[in-house]
């Protein structure tokens, strides 16, 4: 009797045999590419490679972006008279421009995503001041010298310091949830009122 007849032979107990170099769980059209393995080792398919553990985001550059961006933001505008509202997008530049992240994508979208809130803080402070300036001066030319005597041009001051003041506030609220979200490896997007895409990561 031939050998290929032989008890056993190409028919191990449970199955037939796997094909030569198959690692266990070798299932052919399992994942798209043809090559079986399972989903969720880790390792791109056809690797060779067992399950693996996934490999961990980058999550603390990707937090620093959000930190850096509001940081920037509330404490260079009370230091300084305002202006750190102009410069919330420096440290998220700063991150997403380092070399060593240039390939995350994960630090790459939470670091465009401060940064875009970084800008559009910037763009919301100078249209606040150009009302707030606009408003004396039309109150100014507007009002008669009895108004003008009055406390009259602290309406339109406050409404719009009102206005600002709010909308600091929900764009502090963004950062630390995108912050938070960063450390605990998600994807987050700000609210287009809040971060205007300008800026694609």
């Amino acid at each position: 009797m031939s050998d290929y007849h032989q008890p056993g032979y190409g028919n191990y107990p449970g199955g037939p045999q796997q094909p030569y170099g198959a690692q266990p769980g070798w299932n052919p059209g399992v994942q798209p590419g043809g090559y079986g393995y399972p989903t969720g080792t880790g390792y791109p398919a056809g690797s060779g490679y067992g399950p693996q553990p996934p490999v961990s985001p980058s999550t603390g550059p990707a937090l620093w972006a959000h930190v850096g961006a509001v940081l920037t933001v509330t404490m260079g505008s009370l230091l300084c008279c305002g202006l750190g509202a102009f410069l919330g997008w420096i440290a998220p530049l700063s991150v997403r421009g380092n070399e060593r992240h240039k390939q995350d994508p994960y630090v790459r979208h939470h670091a465009t995503q401060a940064l875009n809130f970084g800008f559009t803080q910037a763009i919301v402070a100078f249209i606040g001041i150009l009302l707030y300036v606009g408003s004396a001066l039309v109150f100014e030319v507007a009002a008669n010298d009895i108004q003008r005597a009055g406390s009259g041009v602290a309406v339109p001051l406050l409404t719009v310091i009102g206005i600002m003041v709010a909308y600091a506030i929900s764009g502090i609220v963004c950062a630390i949830i995108g912050a938070t979200k960063a450390k605990n490896g998600e994807l987050w997007t700000y609210p287009r009122l809040i971060a205007w895409p300008m800026s694609k990561g």
